[in-house]
C-alpha cells in the first residue's frame, strides 16, 4: 500500500487510517470527535479522498466527524488488479463493512461521482442509521444516459474491448488527464499532482476502467445503480425526481466549502439539503460509420523457434471484459482467424508483438493478453511512449477488425491523448 509523500502534506495534512474491509485495505481519514454526527464523503472516478480536502476543516470546526474513505482501487487503499473486485456490489459491501466496523450511527453520505451509487446502495443497506444523503454530480436511476457517456470520441473508444486498457491503463488517459482537465477553476501542478500519484504505477489504474464499463449503455447491460434505489429514493432523498445529475469532477470552491456550511442543517433534524436536478436528458447513442478491413491491417508474421527461445515475453495490454462486448470478440475471432490462439506481427522498427485470446468455453473469446517481446535478460529496450506508439497501429487495427467501433474515433482519441500519431 502507498505511504502518503512528504510534500502532498501542505494540501493533505491529515493522518489516514486502514482497516480491512471484505479481504482488501482500505484507507480513510476520520477527523472530528468520536461523539460527533459522523458524515461519510465518497468520492468518485478517477479521484481519491483528496477531492474533499477544503471539506474537512469547515465540517470539523462546525462539530461533525469527518470521515472520507478511499474507494478500493483507489488513493492509498489495496488496488487488485482483477476486473471482478471492482462491481458496484464489491464496493457497497465495503462502505457497509466501514461503516459497520466503525460504528457509525445517525450517519450523513455525500457522493459524488460514483460515490452516489455506492452511497445510495450502502444507505439502503444501513437506513436506520442513516439521517441525510447529498448526491453531487451523479446519478441514481438507471435510465439516465449523459450526452458524454455515450460519445465514441472519447468515451465509448476509452472502454472498448483492447482499446480500453490502451488508453485507460498504458496511456493513464483518466487517471493523469481527468481531474486536471474537468476542473472549472483551474488547478495548480501540486494540485494536479495530488489526483494523479496514486496511480502512477503501472497497471494501478483498474478501478478508472470498470467504473466506465459499469454504466449501461446498452440492452441488455446490467444496471449501474443498486437495486431497490428507484423504490426507496422519494422516501430516503430529499428532492431525488430526477435521474441524473451533470457530471463534473467536484473541485474544492468556494461554492463547495459553503455547500457544507449549510451542512448545519441537519443537526436540527433537517436533511442536508439536496442538488437540484437539471431538465432530463434522454441522452442518445451517437450513432457512427464502420470501416472493415479485417486482418488485412497488419502484417502478422509466424517467428522461428530459434528466435523465440532469445526472447522473453513482456505482458502490456490484459484484457479481462471480451464477453462484455461479445460482437467485438466474435469479430476478432473472425479476423485472427482463431478463438484460441497467439498471432505475432512486427512493428515498424522490428520489435516482435503478439496477441493471446483465450477461450473460456462461451462460444467466443473472452480474454486478450498483448504481449512485447525483448531480449531475454536485458532490459526493456524501449521507453513507455516509444512502446505505446509501436502499440498504436494495432490498437487502430482492433477498431477495425471490431464490430461496432469506428477507427476515426479511436485516430482522434490517439491524437489528442498526449502522443504523436504514429508514423
Amino acid at each position: 500500500m502507498l505511504e502518503k509523500p512528504d510534500w502532498l502534506a501542505p494540501l493533505f495534512p491529515w493522518p489516514q487510517s486502514r482497516l480491512d474491509v471484505n479481504g482488501r485495505r482500505m484507507a480513510y481519514i476520520d477527523e472530528g470527535s468520536n461523539d460527533a454526527r459522523p458524515v461519510l464523503l465518497l468520492h468518485g472516478n478517477p479521484t481519491w479522498s483528496f477531492l474533499y480536502r477544503d471539506f474537512v476543516e469547515p465540517l470539523k470546526n462546525a462539530g461533525y466527524r469527518v470521515i472520507a474513505p478511499d474507494c478500493i482501487g483507489a488513493g492509498y487503499s489495496d488496488k487488485p488488479r482483477s476486473d471482478a473486485a471492482y462491481s458496484l456490489a464489491h464496493h457497497i459491501a465495503d462502505l457497509v463493512s466501514l461503516i459497520d466496523q466503525l460504528d457509525l450511527k445517525g450517519f450523513a453520505i455525500v457522493g459524488q461521482d460514483w460515490g452516489g451509487p455506492q452511497g445510495v446502495g450502502a444507505a439502503l443497506q444501513r437506513r436506520d442509521r442513516l439521517v441525510a444523503l447529498t448526491l453531487m454530480n451523479t446519478w441514481l436511476y438507471t435510465d439516465y444516459k449523459g450526452r458524454f457517456h455515450t460519445m465514441a470520441r472519447p468515451w465509448t473508444s476509452w472502454h472498448a474491448p483492447i482499446i480500453g486498457p490502451y488508453f485507460m491503463k498504458r496511456k493513464k488517459v483518466l487517471s493523469h488527464g481527468g481531474p486536471s482537465v474537468t476542473t472549472r477553476r483551474g488547478m495548480s501542478d501540486i494540485e494536479a499532482r495530488g489526483y494523479h500519484h496514486v496511480y502512477d504505477e503501472r497497471e494501478s489504474e483498474t478501478v478508472t476502467l470498470t467504473w466506465p464499463r459499469s454504466i449501461p449503455l446498452r440492452e441488455g447491460d446490467d444496471p449501474a445503480t443498486p437495486a431497490g434505489a428507484r423504490e426507496h429514493a422519494h422516501s430516503t432523498v430529499v428532492g431525488a425526481g430526477g435521474s441524473g445529475l451533470p457530471h463534473r469532477v467536484c473541485e474544492p470552491s468556494e461554492r463547495a466549502v459553503a455547500a457544507c456550511r449549510r451542512a448545519n442543517g441537519f443537526r436540527r433534524g433537517r436533511a442536508f439539503p439536496a442538488g437540484r436536478s437539471r431538465t432530463r436528458s434522454r441522452g442518445r447513442h451517437h450513432s457512427v460509420s464502420r470501416s472493415h478491413h479485417g486482418s488485412a491491417a497488419m502484417n502478422f508474421v509466424m517467428p522461428s523457434a530459434e528466435e523465440l527461445a532469445g526472447l522473453r515475453a513482456d505482458p502490456l495490454i490484459f484484457e479481462q471484459e471480451l464477453d462484455g462486448r461479445p460482437e467485438v470478440a466474435s469479430s476478432l475471432e473472425k479476423a485472427l482467424g482463431f478463438r484460441a490462439g497467439r498471432a505475432y506481427w512486427r512493428s515498424a522498427r522490428g520489435f516482435l508483438y503478439a496477441i493471446d485470446l483465450g477461450d473460456f468455453g462461451r462460444g467466443r473469446p473472452s480474454m486478450a493478453i498483448v504481449y512485447g517481446f525483448w531480449p531475454r535478460y536485458e532490459p526493456r529496450p524501449l521507453d513507455d511512449a516509444a512502446i505505446d506508439a509501436e502499440l498504436a497501429p494495432f490498437i487502430l487495427w482492433v477498431a477495425e477488425a471490431g464490430e461496432g467501433l469506428d477507427p476515426a474515433d479511436v485516430q482522434w482519441t490517439l491524437d489528442r491523448s498526449g502522443r504523436a500519431r504514429p508514423q
